[in-house]
């Protein structure tokens, strides 16, 4: 499921922003538990010099009511107090989310204080996104081993720069500043029908509260995400938080712009809910291809479709499953198409199908077992299909490919010495040379230890694509050649398999 969902105008231009900090995961996606702490680690403050005190056989603790200082572009900072009869052995910090399951477990180092208590204060370098909610304990282990946890405290990440009003609807409670108690109300009927629509499309008869921020400026905005939307983005719907936000403009006033903004993020809320399973998230064209269609249609990202037909730069739906590009064009290009399959989904298999291929993901179904529940065929099959229908020809695919063979090492022959193995490839069911049978047994292990290593490689190079190239390339080579010596019968030469 995506942990952040974007929306774009159509056409809109890159705006500048912040660099984005480094974050952990989703690109786009981080998976259920990923972001309780929304990609940043928190950083112990050791406050050392616990003090001693008598020892005893056990003890007695009693905590304080536990704080947190939780405001956006801020540090977030935990704090306790709490009394013991006998010095501990162990304090640590325990941080959960209402929406992510886990906790995560900080050793921390209280300090003494004069009056016999100690002070638990951790930090991180900044609190996340706006509305990022914390609830947070601390446990207490003395050295008998009983422990003692304090009272949960909550902390919500606050922007306090601006004067928020609020107002609920049955689902949505909107947040906004700079506008009229008119203008607000008019955004949250707009949302609620964009829940009701959602829901009724996608098959979902209970949906959480969602919190939506309107911010009147693109700035503030990429400062409210904390660095989590794309620079072409005026909305994103955070799945970890259950958070959106968005950019309604002054100059939008009076368009279609604000009620597709806030219908966009708030169908991605019920997507979740109707797809949300801890094992395999929908691709994410489906999710945004559906956000777009049940809030703007299909209409306006018509001219960015023809472009990128006419260009030649359509994207298979293969490659928008778990991110879209970051360059404008290719962006903006993404949505059309994403909403187009959608498009073509509906028309060719109905409203029915559509539900049945979102229960499927709910259950945790792969592509293939979704789409084969719901199409009858597998998702690559569909990809083809939509891909048919708009009149583009399925791209050549670029990428790993087999490696050709290398020249043979220095005193390597093909001449069948005892010890000594062939150069090139034996045809499969071939016999090995006389007497190379232990060497045999020692260069196939070797070669399908380096097999496995290439195969991981080649999972990170898909991310890591330009770290990885030049050294791809060396090992490729070198497996070549243990591949190709190493070929028994009944198995397929290891250079055959997919190389850089």
């Amino acid at each position: 499921m995506t942990a952040e969902a974007f929306h774009v105008r159509p056409s809109r231009r890159a705006a500048p922003w912040r660099p984005r900090p480094t974050r952990s995961g989703s690109g786009r996606r981080l998976g259920p538990g990923a972001a309780i702490l929304l990609g940043t680690g928190l950083a112990t403050v050791l406050a050392l010099g616990m003090s001693a005190s008598p020892a005893a056989a056990a003890g007695r603790v009693t905590f304080a009511v536990p704080s947190a200082t939780a405001v956006l572009l801020q540090p977030l900072v935990f704090r306790d107090t709490f009394t013991s009869d006998v010095p501990p052995s162990r304090v640590e910090l325990l941080v959960t989310s209402p929406f992510v399951p886990g906790t995560t477990v900080d050793e921390v180092t209280p300090t003494a204080r004069s009056n016999g208590s100690w002070q638990v204060t951790m930090s991180q370098p900044d609190a996340g996104s706006v509305n990022t909610v914390y609830l947070f304990s601390v446990r207490v282990t003395l050295p008998d081993g009983t422990t003692a946890t304090s009272p949960t405290g909550t902390a919500t990440v606050t922007d306090p720069r601006f004067a928020w009003q609020s107002v609920s609807g049955r689902t949505v409670t909107l947040h906004w500043y700079g506008y009229t108690q008119a203008q607000a109300q008019a955004w949250l009927n707009a949302a609620e029908s964009a829940v009701t629509r959602a829901s009724a499309a996608f098959g979902v008869t209970s949906v959480s509260h969602v919190d939506f921020f309107v911010y009147s400026a693109s700035q503030p905005f990429f400062d409210a995400v904390n660095g989590g939307a794309n620079a072409d983005a005026d909305g994103v719907y955070i799945l970890d938080t259950h958070t959106a936000l968005g950019t309604i403009l002054p100059s939008d006033l009076g368009s279609s712009w604000p009620d597709q903004e806030i219908a966009h993020e708030v169908t991605h809320h019920v997507f979740a809910a109707a797809t949300r399973n801890p094992y395999h998230e929908p691709p994410l064209w489906l999710d945004e291809g559906c956000a777009v269609y049940y809030s703007e249609g299909v209409g306006p990202r018509d001219a960015e479709l023809e472009q990128g037909i006419a260009d030649g730069a359509i994207i298979p739906l293969e490659g928008l499953a778990g991110a879209f590009p970051s360059t404008t064009d290719s962006f903006l290009l993404s949505y059309a198409e994403a909403v187009s399959a959608v498009d073509f989904f509906l028309r060719t298999h109905g409203s029915p199908a559509l539900r049945t291929l979102l229960a499927a993901y709910a259950r945790g179904s792969t592509d293939d077992e979704a789409f084969e529940a719901a199409t009858h065929a597998s998702a690559a099959a569909f990809d083809a299909a939509w891909l048919s229908s708009i009149g583009v020809r399925p791209p050549t695919p670029y990428g790993p490919r087999a490696a050709p063979a290398g020249p043979a090492p220095p005193g390597w022959s093909s001449s069948g010495v005892p010890g000594v193995m062939p150069s090139t490839p034996a045809a499969p069911g071939s016999p090995l040379p006389s007497g190379a049978t232990g060497s045999a047994v020692v260069l196939i292990g070797f070669g399908a230890g380096l097999a496995a290593i290439r195969q991981r490689r080649a999972t990170i190079r898909r991310s890591e694509a330009r770290v990885l190239a030049t050294g791809n390339r060396t090992i490729a080579a070198d497996l070549a050649v243990v591949a190709a010596a190493t070929a028994v019968p009944g198995q397929a030469s290891a250079g055959s398999r997919d190389a850089p």
